[in-house]
């Protein structure tokens, strides 16, 4: 029972370390503006429009509203599949706070985090190859159609160039390894 447990928090934590951060981003702005401008491709959305752009996406992913005339139906339709994905792992977030409170072992955390941080910093490997990754095998895993593919016709082309994600995955992967550290140092044996 006490292995079970310990598997529990483990993955429990470690999910909920890497959410955090893929939250902040998806729904909230900042990360988002951010982009805006730091990508050429995304600079030729004037910066007004790109915010109400931002908006009406983040506003999509918390259920708030639908997207507005601009975005295409293919788009619509992605972005619908795309929040059903985003709702499960809300809610597998919420399961995952709820049994790693049930599992929660003091003694246990810095180990955790620790195992958290090998496996956080080795998701880096795919870096390298991070366009193969995203276009040969994330999206034929989780869609069984071509609606994310994006073309000059698309908002979500100027607004979510491949640049965003890669840049998102680089900044998931720190965060989440941050966090784990600073569980890491925060419970370290006393003396």
């Amino acid at each position: 029972m006490q292995i079970l447990k310990f598997v529990i928090a483990w993955f429990s934590l470690l999910y909920l370390t890497l959410y955090i951060p893929f939250a902040f981003m998806v729904y909230f702005s900042p990360w988002y503006k951010l982009n805006c401008r730091l990508h050429p491709i995304s600079q030729r959305i004037p910066t007004e429009k790109a915010s109400v752009y931002v908006h009406q996406l983040t506003g999509f992913f918390l259920h708030c509203h639908p997207l507005e005339t601009d975005w295409s139906a293919k788009e619509k339709f992605h972005l619908n599949e795309v929040l059903g994905i985003f709702d499960v792992l809300a809610g597998t977030a919420i399961l995952s706070l709820a049994l790693f409170g049930f599992t929660f072992n003091k003694k246990h955390t810095r180990k955790l985090a620790g195992i958290n941080m090998l496996i956080i910093i080795s998701l880096l490997i795919i870096i390298p190859f991070f366009r193969y990754f995203w276009v040969s095998i994330l999206h034929p895993l989780l869609f069984n159609n071509l609606a994310w593919k994006t073309n000059p016709m698309d908002v979500s082309f100027f607004l979510l160039p491949p640049a965003f994600f890669y840049y998102s995955t680089i900044l998931l992967i720190a965060v989440s390894f941050i966090i784990n550290l600073s569980l890491w140092l925060s419970f370290r044996v006393r003396k």
